[in-house]
C-alpha cells in the first residue's frame, strides 16, 4: 500500500480547484493530474456534444487540456475552473469542426456512454441488460438534438450544473439557456414518442401464449365439463 506521504496525488486532491492552479503553476506540475481526473466526464460530455466520434472526442480532450495546461496562467478565479475548461473545450471542437468542414458525424460508439451511471456490476443480468440498452436509446436520443440544445441539455440534464453557471458558460442570457433547455427536453420526449410503437406494449404473443396454451391444455387434460 502506498503511503499518502509518498504520493502527492493522493494528499492533495481534496484541495479546491484555485488552490491546486496555484500549485501547479509554483511547480507542483504532476498536481494536474487532479484536475483532469476531477473534470474528464465534464469535459469528455461538453465536447461529446459538438462531436460524435469517440476517438475524436478524445483526441480534442488531450488539445483542451494541453491548452489549458499552456494558459493556467490566465485562470483568474474569476469563475469556476470547471466553467473555464468547458470553454475550451468548446473552442478545441469548434476549431476541429471548423477545419474539417466535411467532417460528419458517426454513430455513437456505446462502450462508453454518456448517461452511464450506474454500477451495471451489481444488477443481475437481465436489469443490466435493459439498463444497457436503456442508456442507448437515450443517448440516441441526445444525438438528434441540434448542436446549441445539445451542448445545453448535456450540461444541465447529465452534468447537472446551474443554469447561471451554464449561462456564463456560453455567454447566453439565462432566459435563453432556459428556452433551449425547455426545447431540448420536448425534441426527447418527441424522439421517445415518434420512435416507440406503442401499438405492440403489452404484447401476448408468440412464445408467452406457447407457453400459457401448453400449460392450459395440460391442466384441462382429461378435466370433465361440471
Amino acid at each position: 500500500m502506498v503511503s499518502n506521504k509518498n504520493n502527492p496525488i493522493q494528499t492533495q486532491k481534496v484541495l479546491p480547484d484555485h488552490l491546486v492552479v496555484e500549485k501547479v503553476l509554483n511547480g507542483e506540475t504532476e498536481l494536474f493530474e487532479i484536475l483532469m481526473r476531477r473534470y474528464n466526464e465534464l469535459l469528455y460530455r461538453t465536447v461529446r456534444s459538438y462531436i460524435n466520434q469517440d476517438s475524436d472526442v478524445e483526441d480534442i480532450m488531450q488539445d483542451a487540456y494541453v491548452k489549458a495546461y499552456q494558459k493556467l496562467y490566465q485562470f483568474k478565479n474569476e469563475s469556476t475552473f470547471s466553467t473555464w475548461l468547458v470553454r475550451i473545450g468548446i473552442n478545441e471542437a469548434l476549431q476541429r469542426k471548423r477545419k474539417f468542414k466535411n467532417y460528419r458525424t458517426t454513430a455513437l460508439e456505446h462502450e462508453s456512454g454518456i448517461l452511464q451511471i450506474a454500477d451495471t456490476s451489481v444488477m443481475n443480468p437481465e436489469n443490466s441488460t435493459i439498463y444497457k440498452e436503456s442508456v442507448a436509446f437515450i443517448e440516441k436520443a441526445v444525438d438528434t438534438l441540434p448542436q446549441k440544445y445539445k451542448i445545453i441539455y448535456m450540461l444541465r440534464e447529465v452534468e447537472g450544473m446551474e443554469i447561471s453557471e451554464i449561462s456564463k458558460t456560453l455567454d447566453l442570457t439565462v432566459s435563453n439557456v432556459k428556452v433551449r433547455l425547455f426545447r431540448a427536453r420536448n425534441m426527447i420526449k418527441d424522439y421517445i414518442f415518434t420512435t416507440t410503437n406503442t401499438k405492440n406494449i403489452f404484447e401476448f404473443g408468440n412464445h408467452k401464449c406457447d407457453c400459457l396454451v401448453e400449460l392450459v391444455l395440460k391442466r384441462i387434460q382429461g378435466m370433465e365439463f361440471s
